[in-house]
């Protein structure tokens, strides 16, 4: 698993980020991206809404694992699809670079007639 982020030092208080960053209805404020949230139950594990972006995109969205004043998490509502090949063995990594390119060349595709075949469904 890939993780990407960054980190701002400021003069503001832990508490005084936390009021901000947990008041969804002030995202629009300070994130360009984002025009309105539509959450039901507060910011608390397990509550779910829509983020309504500036593109006109709607996000289904969950927050999880909220610790207040420290740190949350926020789920996206789309479905990742994923298949890979792995070979494994003292001539995996030989093997793995001429077998692999080969074996998963087609997995774009199939993958995404599965989604189209699930969305439709």
């Amino acid at each position: 698993m890939a993780e990407y982020g960054t980190s701002v030092e400021s003069t503001a208080s832990p508490d005084r980020v936390w009021k901000i960053w947990s008041d969804m209805s002030t995202w629009g404020d300070w994130n360009p991206n984002v025009s309105t949230m539509e959450w039901q139950g507060g910011f608390a594990s397990g509550t779910t809404g829509i983020m309504n972006t500036r593109a006109g995109q709607h996000h289904k969205m969950k927050l999880l694992d909220v610790v207040p004043g420290r740190s949350f998490a926020l789920e996206g509502g789309k479905t990742k699809i994923a298949q890979h090949v792995e070979v494994k063995g003292p001539l995996g990594p030989v093997l793995g670079g001429m077998l692999g390119p080969q074996v998963s060349k087609e997995f774009g595709t199939l993958l995404q007639n599965l989604a189209k075949k699930a969305e439709a469904s």
